[in-house]
């Protein structure tokens, strides 16, 4: 699901996401950086974002939650989801916040 704050916000993606309760991330397999907020005191689940840039520096969340640690099988089913009604609860508690930020 991605999130747009709507307007061009000039604090960089980390201060950002650290407002919104996230910690940064970097995939170990891939060097990918992004962010995490866990749902409880296990690594799983958690929410996971990547932060984009629109061209007039309006910044673009793409929210979705990771229910566990990916398989990466042949044939295994993603553990991701972008439209559970939690992911949607978190969407709206980050447009309020995004809302709130100069």
């Amino acid at each position: 699901m991605q999130i747009s704050a709507g307007r061009p916000i000039t604090i960089n993606a980390t201060a950002i996401m650290r407002k919104l309760g996230y910690k940064p991330w970097r995939d170990p397999k891939t060097g990918k950086e992004s962010f995490i907020r866990r749902l409880g005191q296990a690594f799983y689940p958690r929410f996971h974002v990547y932060v984009l840039y629109e061209e007039d520096r309006t910044p673009v969340i793409d929210l979705h939650m990771d229910w566990r640690r990916p398989m990466h099988k042949k044939g295994q089913k993603s553990y991701e989801d972008a439209e559970s009604d939690t992911v949607q609860e978190e969407a709206r508690r980050i447009i309020q916040i995004l809302d709130s930020i100069q």
